[in-house]
């Protein structure tokens, strides 16, 4: 009985483990509190019979214990009995580990010899009540303690960890013992259990929030491997927003480089490698990824190196968001600006932005045509060392700026490599804030427009002189008329040779015949016929100047080339100007006329106009140049030049530089003195020729050596 009892006890013992230690142990083994463990082996090492115990982990495939105690018995009188630890876990049993027992019997069976032989040779019944007061003294003492520690731990849950474990023992002891121990243990573990699940709450908490910041947020968080395509490690659910599923990526279906517009694909592979050959530990991306649809984003990512122990990189971990509507704004406002820069470039007018203390900041491409400089150049410097022109209207120009009002001055003259050139001004504040105090100041060439407005008013003026002439021929055809009749009649009336004369001498008793002789002899009748020529003389003139002056009543008519040079020259030999200044008289006129020329179609008086410009501009010419004994000469040649008619007009003139030739039909280019012509002569004749009588007008020159105008107008019937 005493042997059962003790093997009993020991059986008890593992029943102890298998009820009270085994959960205890399992709990503790899943929260890795090897200290719990060892206090609980020291505990069951106490049981009856108890040798040797250990625990073993099994959650990595190790058999090494993680906590043991006591010493494994020699021999076979022991019994072993290994107990698997299982925790639950959100309603499922894990196992989490073994916990090995062992009992020796070498004790029991010593223990049974001297008591059977104590039983034999004594007092069998006093063994049997000591017994009997030791098991109570154990029920007492630890056995009702274990009892309520197993209800405890039965009871306990995780909604009543509040309940401390209290023993119910008569007094505190000064030390304490096993089972207060034991007890302070399961008090200590409950404490830490709710320390641990209030730390896992918070923490799961905070995880969660995490979690939901990142998935509401426009960053997706990103891990690829360093390998070929760079495949996925993690990605946040988010990315959902760029078209694609984390799980694609994760599964390995997509790779990330596989997302990449296969324009930027290769420019950022160079890119991440030479980051990394740099030994750059972070380093951000600007690039375009295609989803599933087919649509573009423009991806910014900021990228963190994973290296290993070796250095060597593992992975690549970062961010990504979608900056598509910056970039999208950003072309944009680029395109404006280049258009707007374009706009002010493409601008004729010089466009010059200054600031409140009239310093550039803006500069366009025909500031810089007109100046040769740079924006770079004139940045930063003052307008009036740029335009010194304009330092004169300084006042005009800060008046601008301080009262933020439009000014503007017209007809500025600029001077230009000795050329005069008028410029219009205009100043317009920019009133971006009250506090702006840049302008813009516009300049605008109105050299021509000046030009033509002065040649209007010389056209006006020429309008008013040839309508003048017009008049003062109308009024002097009259008397004109007059004269020539009376020279005519007095011719008659003298003349013998009619009947009428005699008759009437004869019956006043003259003698016509001497009359008329004496006339004769005193050059009488000389200076009728003079009177005559005279008369007729002038007549044509008048009649060439109607004809001039009729521009606006002429039409194109047949005529011949010789006919039209020679009534232009007639105007020259004429015009005022040409005999005051430069004495058209002098001037010998050399006749080279092809005989049996095709007419022209043309309007005369333009081609008229023409030729007398060439002939003024040919005297001008002549009369600049010392001849010394040789006279000045022009001459005038006609010939049949294919389907056209071919005028020349030489004279042993000046002639003209290269530069003068190329120019000398550019409208208001001129070489006279100011105040002696506008420039416009030839370049309006040029005109004429060309667009109104598709021919076409050359020059021929050489400095020192004379110039040859050249016109060929179509032919009729060519």
């Amino acid at each position: 009985m005493e042997y059962r009892s003790d093997v009993s006890e020991i059986q008890k013992g593992f029943g102890q483990i298998e009820h009270s230690y085994v959960n205890t142990i399992a709990a503790s083994l899943w929260d890795i509190n090897i200290d719990h463990v060892k206090i609980q082996l020291e505990g069951a090492l106490k049981l009856p019979g108890m040798r040797y115990l250990e625990v073993v982990e099994m959650s990595f495939g190790s058999v090494e214990p993680v906590a043991f105690i006591g010493a494994v018995p020699s021999g076979e009188n022991t019994i072993e009995k290994t107990f698997p630890l299982i925790h639950v876990v959100d309603g499922k049993s894990v196992e989490v580990g073994q916990l090995r027992a062992v009992a020796d019997l070498n004790n029991v069976f010593k223990r049974l010899k001297l008591r059977v032989f104590i039983v034999l040779l004594t007092q069998a019944v006093k063994t049997f009540l000591v017994a009997l007061f030791i098991l109570m003294i154990i029920h007492y003492m630890i056995t009702r303690h274990l009892q309520t520690m197993a209800e405890y731990v039965q009871e306990i849950d995780i909604n009543n960890l509040d309940r401390k474990l209290v023993l119910n023992r008569r007094k505190k002891l000064s030390k304490p013992d096993e089972i207060d121990r034991v007890a302070d243990a399961f008090n200590e573990m409950r404490l830490n259990l709710i320390r641990d699940i209030a730390e896992r709450k918070k923490a799961e908490e905070a995880l969660r929030q995490s979690n939901l910041i990142v998935e509401k947020s426009p960053m997706v968080l990103f891990k690829w491997k360093n390998q070929k395509g760079w495949p996925v490690e993690l990605v946040s659910q988010n990315v959902n927003q760029l078209g694609f599923s984390a799980e694609d990526f994760i599964s390995g279906k997509i790779k990330y480089g596989e997302i990449i517009h296969p324009d930027d694909l290769g420019k950022m592979e160079k890119e991440v490698q030479e980051y990394v050959d740099s030994g750059v530990e972070h380093f951000n991306h600007e690039y375009r990824i295609v989803d599933p649809s087919g649509r573009v984003y423009w991806i910014a990512d900021s990228t963190m190196v994973v290296r290993s122990e070796d250095g060597e990189v593992t992975s690549y971990m970062g961010i990504t968001y979608d900056f598509t509507e910056k970039k999208t704004a950003e072309n944009e406002l680029a395109r404006l600006r280049n258009l707007l820069k374009n706009t002010i470039d493409s601008m004729p007018t010089i466009l010059v932005g200054v600031d409140g203390e009239l310093r550039i900041n803006q500069w366009n491409r025909s500031a810089e045509e007109e100046t040769g400089y740079t924006y770079d150049q004139v940045c930063g410097l003052s307008l009036f060392e740029v335009f010194p022109q304009l330092q004169s209207e300084q006042d005009l120009i800060k008046e601008a700026v301080d009262n933020l009002d439009v000014r503007e001055k017209n007809k500025i003259p600029f001077n230009s490599d000795g050329h005069v050139q008028y410029k219009n001004i205009k100043i317009y504040p920019l009133l971006e804030s009250v506090d702006s105090r840049d302008v813009v100041v516009l300049i605008d060439d109105v050299t021509m427009k000046s030009r033509l407005e002065d040649m209007m008013i010389q056209t006006e003026k020429m309008m008013s002189v040839g309508g003048l002439a017009a008049g003062m021929a109308h009024e002097i055809n009259n008397p004109l008329g007059a004269v020539l009749s009376g020279v005519q009649g007095t011719e008659r009336r003298l003349s013998p040779s009619l009947r009428k004369n005699v008759e009437v001498a004869a019956e006043i008793g003259l003698d016509l015949n001497k009359v008329h002789q004496y006339l004769d002899k005193r050059g009488i009748l000389g200076y009728l016929r003079g009177i005559s020529d005279a008369g007729r003389r002038a007549a044509s003139i008048v009649r060439n100047m109607l004809e001039f002056s009729r521009k606006s009543e002429s039409s194109r008519t047949h005529a011949q080339v010789r006919s039209v040079l020679e009534k232009a020259l007639s105007l020259a030999e004429n015009d005022y100007d040409l005999k005051k200044k430069y004495d058209f008289k002098v001037i010998e006129i050399r006749r080279d006329y092809e005989q049996g020329l095709p007419m022209v179609g043309i309007t005369e008086t333009e081609i008229e106009q023409v030729f007398l410009n060439i002939f003024k501009n040919a005297a001008q010419a002549m009369s600049e140049k010392e001849y010394g004994g040789e006279r000045p000469t022009m001459t005038l040649r006609t010939r049949k030049d294919g389907r056209f008619v071919r005028i020349e007009v030489e004279d042993n003139g000046p002639g003209m530089d290269e530069d003068v030739r190329k120019r000398v039909f550019e409208p208001f280019y001129t070489t006279k003195r100011v105040g002696l012509g506008t420039g416009l002569g030839l370049s309006v004749s040029y005109f004429i020729i060309t667009r109104n009588h598709e021919g076409e007008f050359l020059v021929e020159s050489e400095e020192g050596k004379g110039s040859k105008f050249i016109i060929r107008l179509p032919a009729i019937g060519a």
